[in-house]
C-alpha cells in the first residue's frame, strides 16, 4: 500500500461539514487526518467545535487533535450564522450532549503553522468553511504557503448564482478578506465551486432511505444530522432532494478522479462592492491576460462521487 496522504480539515461544522469530516476519518486507506481545525461560520465557534467532536466520534475510526480557531471573520464582528439551515445545534435538532473527546489548548492558527512547518511539502488542507483560520496562519507565518502541499477549497461559483447572494457563495462571502489572502498566497489550490452542488449531486429521498436502512451507525447519524437541511430544501426550493455541499470538496480531495471540467484561471475576490462583496471572479478565457492562480472544479462525476461517498459512510 502506498504511503497515506496527510490532511488538515478546516471546518465550520454544520451538518454538511459533518459528512465531510466523517469521510476523511473513514478513508483510512487514503489519508491520515493530522488535525481538525475549527472556525466560526455556520454557527458560533463553540457549537462548531462541539459538532466537530461529534463528527469524529460518529466516524468510529480515530479522533485526531481538534483545535479551536477564529471566532469571527477578519473584518466583521461575526459570521452569518445558518441555524435556519442546519438547526440551532447545527445537527438538525439532535441536541446531543457534549462529547468526551478533548479539545487541544493550542489555537487552530498556530496548529496549522506548526503542523505544516514541521512537515514541509506533505500537508494538504481541506477548507469546508470560511477561510479565516488559514488566512490568519498565512499572515502570521510568511513561509507557510511555500510549505503547504495543496489546498482544497469549497468556495466560489462558476457560472451560477451564489447561495448567499446573487453574486456570492457563502464561504467566500462570509470572509472575503480571508479568501483573498488565500487566493493570492501562491499556493496550489483547487476550488470546488458551488456549481457542483446543483442538480444530480443532491441526495434523494431514496438514498436517504438506503442510508437509514444500511445498518451503518455512521450513515444513520449523517441522515439524522441533516434533517433540518432536508426540510430547508423542501420549504425553500420545493424539492425533497438536498445538497450535502461540503461532502463534494472532501470527496474530490480524497478521490480527484471524480472531478470533471477542471480548468486553470486567473481569479479574484471582490471585497468592497455593496452589491458584489464576496463575488469570486473567474477569468476562464484569460481576457485580462493574467497568469492563472487557481484550478476550478465546476462539476463532478455524479455516480462516482456517490459511490465513494456512500462507501465511506458504510452503506456502499
Amino acid at each position: 500500500m502506498s504511503e497515506l496522504r496527510r490532511f488538515i480539515v478546516d471546518t465550520d461544522t454544520g451538518s454538511d461539514d459533518v459528512w465531510a469530516v466523517i469521510e476523511a476519518l473513514r478513508a483510512v486507506d487514503v489519508v491520515r487526518v493530522e488535525a481538525i481545525t475549527v472556525v466560526c461560520g455556520n454557527l458560533p465557534l463553540d457549537l462548531c467545535v462541539k459538532n466537530a467532536m461529534h463528527a469524529a466520534d460518529a466516524a468510529r475510526t480515530y479522533v485526531p487533535p481538534i483545535y479551536r480557531g477564529m471566532e469571527r471573520p477578519i473584518m466583521r464582528k461575526q459570521a452569518f450564522y445558518a441555524a435556519d439551515i442546519h438547526g440551532e445545534d447545527g445537527l438538525g435538532g439532535m441536541n446531543l450532549p457534549m462529547p468526551e473527546s478533548p479539545v487541544e489548548n493550542k489555537h487552530a492558527v498556530d496548529a496549522i503553522i506548526d503542523i505544516v512547518m514541521a512537515n514541509s511539502g506533505e500537508i494538504e488542507i481541506v477548507t469546508c468553511g470560511p477561510m479565516t483560520n488559514l488566512a490568519m496562519a498565512l499572515l502570521k507565518e510568511p513561509k507557510l504557503a511555500e510549505n503547504i502541499k495543496k489546498v482544497w477549497i469549497l468556495g466560489g461559483s462558476a457560472g451560477v448564482s451564489g447561495n448567499m447572494t446573487p453574486t456570492a457563495e457563502y464561504n467566500v462571502y462570509v470572509d472575503p478578506e480571508a479568501a483573498d489572502i488565500v487566493l493570492d498566497a501562491g499556493m496550489d489550490t483547487v476550488w470546488v465551486t458551488w456549481d457542483t452542488a446543483v442538480g444530480e449531486t443532491e441526495i434523494t429521498p431514496e438514498e436517504v432511505e438506503m442510508l437509514l436502512n444500511s445498518g451503518s451507525h455512521t450513515a444513520q447519524f449523517c441522515v439524522r444530522c441533516t434533517r433540518k437541511l432536508r426540510e430547508y430544501y423542501l420549504s425553500m426550493y420545493g424539492r425533497p432532494s438536498y445538497s450535502v455541499i461540503d461532502s463534494l470538496v472532501m470527496t474530490a480531495a480524497l478521490y480527484p478522479e471524480i472531478m470533471e471540467g477542471v480548468f486553470q484561471a486567473n481569479c479574484a475576490v471582490e471585497r468592497i462592492g455593496t452589491e458584489t462583496r464576496g463575488y469570486f471572479r473567474i477569468d476562464r478565457d484569460n481576457r485580462l491576460k493574467r497568469s492563472p492562480n487557481a484550478a476550478i472544479c465546476p462539476a463532478v462525476n455524479v455516480p462516482l462521487y456517490k459511490k465513494h461517498l456512500f462507501a465511506l459512510l458504510g452503506a456502499g
